[in-house]
C-alpha cells in the first residue's frame, strides 16, 4: 500500500487546494477541530479563506472501522498577493508537512532565484534547485528549526528598471569599497525559517475542542548595534573619522545598542500592544587621532509600532524604523516589520533591512526565561546602509 503523502499543493489569497496519494482507503481531512471531508477522493479544495493567514490540516487514512491508521499534518497558508511592500517574502507561503519519519518543506518561488540552501538547526543539510525539500533523517522526539537561504542579484528582482539602476550603483560601490566585493553589494539575501515543535507531539496531538483558544502574551525585542569598539567612517572627507561602536556580539540582554524597539502584545479577547519602548544609543565621534570630537543622540521620531489588523484568530502589528546619525550626514538605520500573532500560539513575522549595522530580533513568550532568536544579521560595514545597496529579507514562523 502506498504511503500517505501530499502530492500537490496550490494556494491563492482565498483558496488552498491539495492532493494526496491514492491509498485505496477512505481518508479524512480536518482543519483545526473541524472535519471538512471524508471519502475516497484524493483532492480537496478549501475556499473562502482569509488572505495571508496560516491554516493547519490533518490528513488521515482510515481503516474499515473508521479509525486512523496513518496520519500527516500540514501547516500552510493563503497568499498575500498585492500587498504594498518591497518584501517578496510577504507574498509567499512556507508550508511544513509532518509525517512519520519525515518533514517536508515547500515554499513559493522567489523571482530570480534558482538555488536554495537548506539548514536544520543551523547546520547545512543540502542545496536544492526546486522550491521544496524532504528531510527523512528526523528524530520524531526532537524539535527542529529549518532555514531556507537564497541570494539574488539585484537585476533579477521584480522592479526591473529600478533594480538595474540600483544594481549598477551597487556594483560600482563594491569595486570601490576595499572591505566589500562587487557581488556582495549587488546581491539581495533571503532567509525563510520555520520552527517546529516535537514532531511526534505535533503529529499525534488531538484536535482542540471547538472554542478552546489560548491567550498568549508575547514580548518582542529588536536591536541594532555595532560590534566593533571603534570603526572608521566610510566618508573619508568627514572630520568625524571614527565612531565609537558597541563592542559586543549578539545578546538579547545587552544594554549597548544603536537602537532598541520592544513591546508586549497581549492576545486577550481584544489584542493589546503595550510596554512599547524605543531608544537610541549615544553616538560618539573621534578625529583622525581617535580622540573624542563630539557626541549626540539621534531622533526616534520615525520609529513606531502600530496594530494594523485584528480578528477573532490573530492580530497584526507593523513596525517602522528610521534613525539617522546625529553627528554626520549619512543614511539612516532603516527596517520594516510585519508581525502576525495568532491566539493559538503561532506567529509569522517578516522583515527587511539594510545590511548594516548588526540586526538582532528576539521573541519571548511570557513565563519563559529564554529569548528565542528570530533573526541575526552581521553588519557588512557602514557603507552598506546606502539605499543603493542590496537589502536583506527574512521571515520566521512557528508550528508548535
Amino acid at each position: 500500500m502506498k504511503k500517505l503523502k501530499v502530492e500537490s499543493l496550490e494556494q491563492s489569497d482565498s483558496v488552498i487546494e491539495f492532493s494526496w496519494t491514492d491509498t485505496g482507503s477512505v481518508c479524512r481531512i480536518t482543519r483545526e477541530e473541524r472535519v471538512l471531508y471524508e471519502g475516497r477522493e484524493t483532492v480537496f479544495r478549501d475556499d473562502q479563506l482569509r488572505k495571508g493567514e496560516l491554516y493547519i490540516y490533518t490528513i488521515e487514512r482510515l481503516n474499515e472501522a473508521g479509525e486512523p491508521v496513518e496520519r500527516l499534518k500540514m501547516q500552510t497558508g493563503t497568499e498575500e498577493r498585492g500587498s504594498e511592500t518591497e518584501n517578496q517574502l510577504r507574498q509567499i507561503v512556507l508550508t511544513a508537512i509532518i509525517a512519520d519519519g519525515e518533514v517536508t518543506l515547500a515554499w513559493g518561488d522567489i523571482q530570480g532565484i534558482n538555488a536554495y540552501e537548506i539548514f536544520r538547526n543551523n547546520e547545512l543539510l543540502d542545496a536544492v534547485q526546486e522550491s521544496q525539500f524532504t528531510d527523512t533523517s528526523v528524530d520524531m522526539h526532537s524539535e527542529y528549526v529549518y532555514t531556507i537561504h537564497a541570494k539574488r542579484p539585484l537585476e533579477r528582482s521584480a522592479e526591473e528598471l529600478f533594480s538595474s539602476e540600483k544594481s549598477l550603483v551597487a556594483s560600482v560601490f563594491g569595486m570601490l569599497n576595499p572591505n566589500s566585493t562587487e557581488q556582495e553589494a549587488s546581491e539581495e539575501s533571503f532567509w525563510l525559517t520555520k520552527r517546529l515543535g516535537k514532531l511526534d507531539t505535533l503529529l499525534n496531538m488531538p484536535e482542540k475542542p471547538k472554542g478552546e483558544i489560548q491567550y498568549p502574551i508575547w514580548n518582542f525585542r529588536y536591536k541594532t548595534f555595532l560590534s566593533e569598539e571603534i570603526l572608521a567612517n566610510p566618508n573619508l572627507t568627514s572630520p568625524n573619522r571614527f565612531f565609537k561602536g558597541d563592542g559586543r556580539g549578539f545578546d538579547p540582554h545587552s544594554k549597548r545598542y544603536r537602537t532598541l524597539v520592544e513591546f508586549t502584545i497581549r492576545l486577550d479577547k481584544e489584542a493589546t500592544v503595550d510596554n512599547f519602548k524605543k531608544d537610541v544609543g549615544t553616538s560618539i565621534a573621534y578625529n583622525w587621532r581617535k580622540k573624542f570630537r563630539k557626541a549626540g543622540v539621534g531622533s526616534a521620531e520615525k520609529v513606531g509600532v502600530e496594530q494594523v489588523d485584528e480578528d477573532d484568530q490573530k492580530a497584526v502589528v507593523a513596525i517602522t524604523h528610521s534613525v539617522g546619525n546625529p553627528l554626520t550626514a549619512s543614511p539612516a538605520i532603516d527596517y520594516d516589520i510585519s508581525a502576525t500573532f495568532y491566539r493559538n500560539g503561532h506567529f509569522d513575522i517578516v522583515g527587511v533591512h539594510d545590511q548594516a549595522p548588526n540586526h538582532e530580533v528576539y521573541l519571548n513568550r511570557s513565563g519563559q526565561e529564554e529569548w528565542m532568536p528570530l533573526h541575526r544579521a552581521e553588519s557588512k560595514g557602514l557603507a552598506y546602509m546606502a539605499g543603493t545597496i542590496a537589502n536583506q529579507y527574512w521571515r520566521y514562523s512557528n508550528f508548535e
